[in-house]
Parts: C-alpha cells; sequence; structure tokens
C-alpha cells in the first residue's frame, strides 16, 4: 500500500505543529514565520520526500480510480496503440487515464512524476527516458504501483515490466536479410542513451556472417532526420544493397529518400523495418517489419497494474514479448550469382 508522508509527518521531524508546516509549505505570508524555522520545515519536507495533495478526493484508504500514463513520444503510434490497449483495460473498471508525453525528456518526466503524485493517482505505467530510474525513485519509495512498459529503467532490478524483445528483433531482421543474401548492410539508428534500444543493431549484426558488411547512421529522432541520414548514407554507400531503420519515425522519412532517388524499393534497395507503422503496409507499401505486438503490450501493461491495484503488490514480474517478422516485397532475394 503507498504510503505519502504527510503534515504530520514533516511537522514530527521539524519539531513544530502541522499548522505551522501547513502555513510554510503553502508558501503563505500573512504572519512571521523565523527563517530558521521555515528552513527546518523546507529541510524535513525534503528529506521525507513529501508531496502536497492537490486532488480533492484525499480521504484514506479511498482510490481516486486514476492512472497516469507517460509515453515518450505521443506522435509515434507505437505509445498510441500502447495507451489505446491500456484504457480499454482500465476504462472496462471505472479508472480514468491521465495521460501525458514526456518527449524524451527525462526533466519534463520528472515534472510530470510529481504532478501525477500530487493528484493521489492509484497507479502509473510508464515508458521510461534515459534517467528513468532515478526519476521513478520517488515513485518507489512512496509505494505507487508501477509498471515500466518497453524500456527498461537501467540498472535497476525488482520492478514490473512488461517489455520487447529488442534485441531479438534486431536479430530476427538480421537473420532474414541474410537469408535473402544481403551482405552490405545499412543501419539507421538513434542514439537513445537507453542500452536496452541500442541492443536492435546488436542483434543485426550478431544475427549476420562475420564478412558481412552493416554501415551505421544515427540521428536525431524525427522523420526530417531519417531523410537527411538515409541520403548520406546510400551516397557514402552506393553499393550497399539493404536498408535497415531500427526506428519507425526515422523510417518514415528515410523511406522518401529512395523515390526521390529513383531507386525502385524491393528491386534496386531492400528495406525493412522495426516497428508496425500503417503506412508500412496500406496504399502501395508493402515493407517487410517486424511488429512489437504494442497493442499486447499495452494490455499485458494495464492488467498487470490493475492486478497490483486491487490485490497488493507480489514480486517483480517482467515479461519480455517476442517480435513477429512481416514478410513483404520491399526485400530481394538476392542469387548467388549476383554475390
Amino acid at each position: 500500500m503507498s504510503r505519502f508522508v504527510t503534515l504530520k509527518d514533516v511537522a514530527e521531524k521539524a519539531g513544530t505543529t502541522i499548522g505551522t508546516v501547513s502555513y510554510v509549505l503553502n508558501d503563505k505570508k500573512d504572519r512571521y514565520i523565523r527563517n530558521e524555522l521555515r528552513q527546518k520545515v523546507l529541510d524535513a519536507a525534503s528529506d521525507l520526500n513529501y508531496i502536497k495533495c492537490n486532488g480533492a478526493s484525499s480521504l484514506k484508504g479511498m482510490d481516486r480510480k486514476l492512472i497516469g500514463i507517460l509515453i515518450p513520444q505521443f506522435e509515434n503510434q507505437f505509445f498510441t496503440r500502447i495507451c489505446l490497449a491500456a484504457e480499454n483495460v482500465f476504462v472496462k473498471c471505472g479508472y480514468d487515464l491521465i495521460i501525458c508525453d514526456t518527449f524524451d525528456d527525462p526533466d519534463r518526466e520528472k515534472e510530470i512524476i510529481h504532478r501525477l503524485l500530487s493528484q493521489r493517482v492509484d497507479g502509473i505505467i510508464i515508458t521510461p527516458t534515459a534517467k528513468g530510474a532515478e526519476n521513478t525513485r520517488i515513485v518507489r519509495d512512496v509505494g505507487i504501483n508501477m509498471v515500466v512498459v518497453d524500456r527498461l529503467l537501467e540498472g535497476m532490478d525488482g520492478y514490473h515490466c512488461v517489455t520487447t524483445d529488442n534485441y531479438g528483433c534486431g536479430f530476427s531482421g538480421g537473420e532474414y536479410l541474410e537469408r535473402c543474401g544481403h551482405r552490405k548492410i545499412i543501419y539507421i539508428g538513434w542514439k537513445s542513451g537507453i542500452a536496452d534500444l541500442d541492443a536492435r543493431e546488436t542483434g543485426l549484426r550478431a544475427a549476420l556472417p562475420h564478412y558481412s558488411e552493416v554501415y551505421s547512421y544515427y540521428a536525431a529522432f524525427s522523420p526530417e532526420a531519417g531523410f537527411e541520414i538515409t541520403w548520406k548514407a546510400l551516397d557514402e554507400h552506393p553499393d550497399a544493397t539493404a536498408v535497415f531503420f531500427g526506428f519507425n519515425i526515422q523510417a518514415k522519412g528515410g523511406v522518401n529518400v529512395f523515390r526521390k532517388k529513383g531507386l525502385d524499393i524491393g528491386k534496386d534497395i531492400s528495406v525493412m523495418l522495426i516497428g508496425s507503422p500503417e503506412w508500412a503496409y496500406t496504399g502501395n507499401n508493402d515493407f517487410v517489419y517486424l511488429d512489437m505486438e504494442e497493442l499486447e503490450l499495452g494490455r499485458k501493461a494495464a492488467t498487470l497494474l490493475l492486478d497490483l491495484i486491487r490485490n497488493g503488490s507480489h514480486e517483480p514480474k517482467r515479461e519480455i514479448q517476442d517480435c513477429v517478422l512481416v514478410e513483404g516485397s520491399s526485400v530481394r532475394k538476392i542469387q548467388m550469382t549476383e554475390r
């Protein structure tokens, strides 16, 4: 059960009254408080991780039926699908959601977490930034139920998590390209600072024979950056037979490069990506992609969090979900004579 620090706790540590603590923490100015006492109250609140309650329904023992969800890129269809699947689970049980976009900014993530705690949410689902382990420490300290989804908390154990096998995604993609005869491959990636995401490239390289060549390029996480880095990579390696996009947001811009250069996808150049955005398989598009089944990720994360809220905490559960390779016409099978 969660244990938020109360005004009484702060008052006892500071050696003063609840009324004085309330006065100081609400930053009132209509009566005199000695600077020394004011500082003692502020220090006590900081030491105890006191979080002000902004919720109107803060009665002891009562759930607010409120869930916080933090995702890093709302424009990314992968994360919107996670939210939709989670919402489908929670609304059936009478819960409302607060969905927040961190923009992969650790400072914004920290601020949002504090706001959610001040609202006394019953639980949190989070896809963390690179500083997620540090920023979620206060969630663990106060005992709020939390499930991490898609990414891991760097350097931490003992938390509930539902994630994708990112290494497996890269490995499956590498195996497929190897079976199709590709030996010169461009990898388009993103320096996320998150080891679990970097494992996509590691998996790709591990699946290929030692005599294969992988040309790695990294750019910011946007379609525009994906376009620019793909153009540069093709200019520098015109002998490459395949491009493997580690992230579908970069791929969205990158695939436009081939048409601009007059390259026929699936004939002149082979292309595959991790992720399953609708553009990869609608209209005339028929890309080979690795489906991370994000709807199932969202459902599993929400179901696990609901169980924690209803039945209390239990041994940390970590579920790793495999990706599914979906074939299309964007990867050409190279004959042995061509190599």
